[in-house]
């Protein structure tokens, strides 16, 4: 079902395309793209189940913190402000996408966020809408309506703005990692959106993918350096950790305590999984061993930034 909003959007024209980089037709393989891939409809479920967790997560902080409690954490009174304009930019993301669906509409979940104070509060949310992104732009290749692929275009890129906002104007932080943003899996975002849902309605349409076991990265990891992976396996195969970043790709091998070295080239936030396949053109559904987990490495206005070649 289509809305007039969506109609609407759709009618403002399609945009000019340049030609992708010529990495991008080989790191399409690293997606797991499906043969049978899901249907338009089960896309915007997918869109939707994360869009009612960000609309959850923002009003239950924004109603447990004031003014006087982010003033508390050292921020400007005018940051809550802002994060209660992007609440109403979920809520009004989850309305569009509900609209759109009609009877195939997928109800909110009960969730657990993991935030204690104001400031893991902000830290997180600059993750959740960073994955956010990568979660429009794996999913576009399976969105054949262009009204669609329209409306996730624009929703992506609002959600990249809410990132760079939290980022630098509140974290201080930079908010790119490299030329391109990492585009991710349907199983890999739902991995580690899974992490936050307790319990969805059995009412809900079940949704076409799967979350790996949990991979967790040991502390002070930082590029070049070597970094402990925790993760349950029975070891039977040579594990890999596969590193992605912006449309870039590379597999280190772990040694015999779960350990590997961490490319000195990588900069920004960085999607790491342990896959039995030596090379990220290789890994598929059937040989993910865990993830993926989230490493985030800033970096100064001084440093040269160029695309993550994998």
């Amino acid at each position: 079902m289509k809305s007039a909003s969506i109609a609407a959007i759709a009618a403002l024209g399609a945009a000019s395309v340049s030609a992708v980089p010529s990495a991008y037709a080989e790191f399409k393989n690293a997606l797991h793209r499906r043969a049978d891939g899901p249907t338009d409809t089960q896309v915007l479920q997918y869109a939707l189940t994360l869009e009612n967790l960000e609309k959850r997560f923002y009003a239950d902080a924004l109603s447990q913190f004031d003014e006087a409690a982010f003033e508390a954490a050292g921020y400007p009174n005018w940051v809550r402000g802002r994060l209660s304009q992007i609440a109403g930019h979920e809520s009004d993301h989850v309305s569009l996408l509900s609209t759109a669906l009609g009877n195939d509409s997928v109800a909110e979940c009960t969730y657990n966020f993991p935030y204690t104070d104001v400031k893991s509060f902000v830290g997180l949310a600059t993750l959740l809408e960073n994955v956010g992104v990568s979660a429009y732009a794996g999913a576009a290749q399976y969105i054949t309506s262009k009204d669609y692929l329209t409306v996730a275009a624009v929703i992506l890129s609002t959600e990249a703005r809410h990132q760079a906002w939290e980022s630098s104007a509140v974290g201080g932080s930079n908010p790119w990692g490299s030329a391109y943003d990492t585009p991710l899996d349907l199983n890999m975002v739902y991995t580690l959106a899974s992490a936050f849902i307790t319990s969805c309605p059995d009412s809900n349409a079940a949704l076409p993918v799967k979350a790996y076991p949990t991979l967790t990265i040991g502390e002070g990891y930082a590029p070049g350096s070597s970094a402990s992976f925790t993760f349950d396996d029975s070891h039977s195969a040579t594990n890999y950790v596969i590193f992605y970043e912006g449309l870039g790709a590379r597999a280190v091998q772990l040694d015999e305590n779960d350990s590997a070295t961490i490319p000195s080239e990588l900069q920004g936030v960085v999607y790491a999984l342990v896959s039995t396949s030596s090379d990220p053109k290789g890994v598929t559904t059937d040989n993910i061993v865990a993830g993926p987990a989230i490493l985030n490495f800033p970096f100064d206005a001084w440093t040269e930034n160029p695309a993550f070649a994998g």
